[in-house]
């Protein structure tokens, strides 16, 4: 079976993020990943998910290193986290 990880980085503090509502109204994040829980729906049997959502719950490098795939999908505010999710992906 092949592990595939699907990773959706950090969103910064910004406006349209409204970090600071969220307490208000008992959410974790303003932008759940939709598209990857699309993808995530499209995979062929034969392989095991896994969702991290950065903005919930950090990436683990234990993620990494089970991962024998890793997908991502951003947002271009997003692009600073992605780069880090990159880094750490070629090293693991």
């Amino acid at each position: 079976m092949t592990n595939a990880l699907l990773v959706y980085p950090r969103q910064p503090p910004t406006y349209w993020g409204s970090d600071f509502a969220l307490d208000m109204v008992g959410a974790k994040s303003a932008f759940p990943p939709l598209g990857l829980l699309t993808i995530a729906a499209m995979f062929p049997p034969g392989y095991e998910l896994r969702v991290v959502d950065m903005n919930v719950t950090s990436l683990e490098d234990s993620d990494l290193k089970w991962a024998d795939v890793v997908f991502t999908s951003t947002m271009i505010v997003q692009r600073v986290s992605l780069e880090n999710v990159i880094k750490r992906c070629n090293l693991a």
